[in-house]
């Protein structure tokens, strides 16, 4: 069984970073006559030069991808602390908070502004190290499994 999918992964159409898609395409008028456009080309993104910043699986390449996951998921699960906390407080006690906006005016009334913050360093410890993880291993075990598989990495 491991053959057969070691063969479909080799002759998959997207095991090279620089794949080309075509397709021809055919479109009927109200004259009934078909007219033939030009293929689309759709290519994989690339460098010009290969101007790098990073060699393709260096360890500044899989800190490159960690810190990018640090960033993408750290900061906008931090930004969205505040309608979080609203959210709880109504399912917690939907008596006081009656609505999303209630919810609001409740919070800053009490708490100010400081309030809607509350929870915002664990939120973004926590979601930063699963970007970390994500992002970043996400790369290491894609070029470990496509060497595993035998395709060459660039």
């Amino acid at each position: 069984m491991y053959s057969t999918v070691a063969q479909l992964a080799r002759v998959n159409p997207f095991n090279a970073p620089h794949f080309q898609l075509g397709q021809d395409c055919t479109t009927l008028r109200k004259s009934n006559t078909p007219q033939v456009h030009p293929a689309r080309r759709l290519a994989a993104a690339a460098a010009v030069d290969g101007d790098y910043s990073c060699e393709y699986g260096s360890a500044k390449f899989y800190a490159f991808c960690g810190f990018g996951g640090i960033l993408s998921c750290g900061i906008t699960h931090t930004a969205v602390v505040p309608l979080d906390l609203v959210k709880c407080r109504i399912q917690v006690d939907p008596q006081k908070y009656k609505s999303i906006f209630n919810g609001f005016s409740v919070t800053l009334k009490e708490d100010g502004v400081r309030g809607l913050a509350k929870g915002w360093a664990p939120t973004f410890i926590g979601y930063s190290m699963q970007g970390l993880c994500k992002f970043g291993f996400y790369e290491v075990f894609k070029i470990f499994y496509a060497n595993l598989i035998g395709e060459v990495s660039q």
